[in-house]
């Protein structure tokens, strides 16, 4: 029964995500982050940067729609924030390393997260034709595109 039990407890173990139990939030102010989803087709399917600049400024470049042209403007500072309470509210710090399908996919999209703040701390997470159960990443891409047509229309 004892080795039964153990075997349980260890094959749990193994599934679960050690660095999603473990992670905080990290410290400091969100000073970048970057978001692209690609697919079979050449270059990217969706992609986001919003990044404090040297001297303080922040840029965000994003594409409108799914394989669009990547547009640049300069934003308020408060959307590294709004983001970083997105972050926070999502609990994107527990995101695993790594999302891959149960199963062999050979065809499908890929995609890559990457937060940094100013305390040195990261988050970094991707994946292979596996998501993250929340929409952290979604609810970002909604706000970003929300900032990124607001004055052009």
């Amino acid at each position: 029964m004892t080795w039964m039990l153990i075997t349980l407890i260890s094959g749990w173990l193994g599934s679960v995500s050690v660095e999603g139990i473990f992670s905080r939030m990290p410290k400091g102010e969100l000073i970048s982050v970057e978001y692209h989803v690609s697919g079979t087709a050449a270059g990217y399917q969706y992609y986001y940067l919003v990044e404090r600049q040297k001297d303080g400024t922040v840029v965000l470049k994003a594409m409108k729609e799914n394989y669009g042209e990547i547009i640049e403007k300069k934003v308020d500072a408060k959307v590294l924030s709004h983001i970083q309470d997105i972050i926070k509210s999502f609990k994107m710090y527990k995101y695993k390393e790594r999302y891959l399908p149960y199963f062999d996919v050979r065809d499908g999209y890929m995609w890559d997260f990457y937060a940094r703040f100013s305390e040195g701390e990261s988050i970094s997470s991707g994946g292979s034709n596996a998501w993250p159960k929340n929409d952290g990443l979604g609810a970002i891409r909604a706000y970003v595109t929300e900032v990124l047509i607001a004055d052009s229309q």
